[in-house]
């Protein structure tokens, strides 16, 4: 069952703002306590989790035309004074009893899908990354570039609030660029320049380390990739690439002609990541499997997912 202090709410399709709303956030610390006649003292939870990218776009046809990128994974930081998505403010840390805790890593999208939810079992969800393309959904953590055929201006996928940004769009008629999708921390850009949005900075592992870029459009000139992991678009014969690895980051566009969808193919989405410093600590602490990481920072302790993994206090 959902923690009801920490749901995220989504509401599907477009505002004004171009905007879905995530409601569900505490004043002060969230205690979360698991069974009752425990003795064992809480501690604190600060968190990055980041869902996995959006894949840039397929083509529909075999006039030329561009696929948008794919949009970084939803982005949500309770760290220091660190932003979360979509230039949202520092959501409050969790306070926890000792347990086991399941770790979800969001999948990057595949070519013209969109990326999974990363979670802190339901405590924390954070939403999967719009895939890049032409008439379909594209709404995301933060939204997928339109795609173009020249027949029409289409809008970019939305970003969901208090994680991500929107994706670029293509004004139509005769442009037949695919747009830049959103990043973390800045919209993708529309056509004709198609650059993927950027991400953000954090630093909670003790190092700075950007996350979360948007997949740079098919066009020509082709779309670069945001900052933060994001992919670069391409223009037929060359390939766009794939978002990075773990930083949640959305795939690249491509801009050609040919058979339907193969000569317009973009590239796959990054997957996720979750980041937990604990203050506090219990006595014993570990994570699961071993391709997951636990380090300490002065008092902290620093558990890094990079798969699915356990987290037990």
């Amino acid at each position: 069952m959902r923690d009801k202090l920490n749901l995220p709410l989504t509401v599907e399709g477009k505002n004004s703002n171009k905007k879905r709303t995530t409601k569900g956030k505490s004043f002060g610390f969230q205690v979360l306590g698991f069974g009752s006649g425990s003795a064992a003292a809480p501690f604190t939870m600060r968190y990055l989790v980041l869902a996995g990218g959006g894949g840039g776009g397929n083509g529909i046809g075999s006039n030329l035309l561009g696929s948008g990128g794919g949009g970084a994974g939803g982005y949500r930081n309770s760290f220091g004074s660190e932003t979360s998505g979509g230039g949202s403010s520092t959501e409050t840390p969790i306070e926890v009893s000792p347990g086991e805790y399941t770790i979800t890593v969001g999948a990057g999208g595949a070519i013209g899908a969109k990326g999974e939810d990363s979670s802190i079992g339901s405590l924390v969800v954070s939403t999967k990354g719009g895939n890049g393309g032409y008439g379909s959904d594209r709404n995301g953590g933060s939204g997928g570039g339109a795609g173009s055929i020249g027949s029409g201006q289409q809008t970019g996928g939305s970003g969901t609030s208090g994680q991500g940004t929107d994706g670029g769009d293509a004004p139509g008629p005769t442009n037949r660029s695919g747009a830049g999708g959103g990043g973390a921390g800045t919209a993708g850009q529309d056509t004709p320049g198609s650059e993927g949005g950027g991400g953000l900075s954090s630093s909670i592992t003790g190092s700075a380390v950007t996350r979360g870029g948007g997949g740079g459009g098919g066009s020509n000139p082709a779309g670069a990739g945001g900052p933060g992991g994001g992919g670069n678009g391409a223009v037929e014969p060359s390939n766009a690439t794939a978002g990075a690895v773990n930083k949640g980051a959305g795939g690249g566009g491509r801009q050609g002609t040919g058979p339907p969808g193969a000569a317009q193919a973009g590239a796959a989405g990054g997957s996720g990541i979750v980041i937990i410093r604990i203050t506090d600590a219990p006595a014993s602490i570990a994570v699961s499997p071993g391709t997951n990481t636990l380090n300490t920072s002065g008092s902290d302790h620093i558990a890094t997912f990079t798969v699915d993994g356990t987290l037990t206090t």
